[in-house]
């Protein structure tokens, strides 16, 4: 605790290793951002000293748990990033490298074919909520119009 209230005051990030699905609840203050003003000094609350609290600092928690079950109020405190590596994403990642450079083309319509089925995605959702729009108003039998 000593080092985090360091990295507190002085504004440096503090991370935690191997975090499980709980959390100390000694550090619900730093996640909660509750901090109050002693004077012109913005301060918080660990156990029972008061901290001065620096805009710099950052706090970092990392698991080694495949797909975390966090409670809701910590889901909302946090943001959370899937870092996660697996095997088929590396290939696919590679397969790229490799077709890039041995076939620029093929890169090219491929980049050319992710930016159509982006844009037809989206034309698809705006067609779908036309359609929802005009089932929704329709007066009398829908299949007229």
């Amino acid at each position: 605790m000593r080092h985090l209230e360091l990295a507190v005051q002085y504004g440096q990030p503090f991370l935690f290793e191997s975090v499980g699905e709980e959390l100390d609840p000694r550090i619900d203050p730093i996640l909660e951002r509750r901090t109050h003003f002693e004077g012109s000094q913005l301060m918080i609350k660990l156990g029972d000293k008061s901290i001065a609290w620096s805009e710099d600092f950052r706090m970092y928690l990392t698991s080694k748990l495949g797909n975390p079950h966090y409670s809701p109020e910590i889901m909302g405190k946090t943001s959370i990033v899937n870092y996660s590596v697996t095997m088929q994403g590396l290939e696919n990642q590679l397969l790229n490298v490799v077709v890039g450079h041995e076939r620029e083309e093929l890169e090219r319509q491929f980049k050319e074919l992710v930016s159509e089925m982006s844009s037809m995605t989206q034309q698809l959702e705006t067609l779908e909520d036309t359609l929802l729009k005009t089932l929704s108003t329709a007066q009398g039998d829908i299949l007229e119009n």
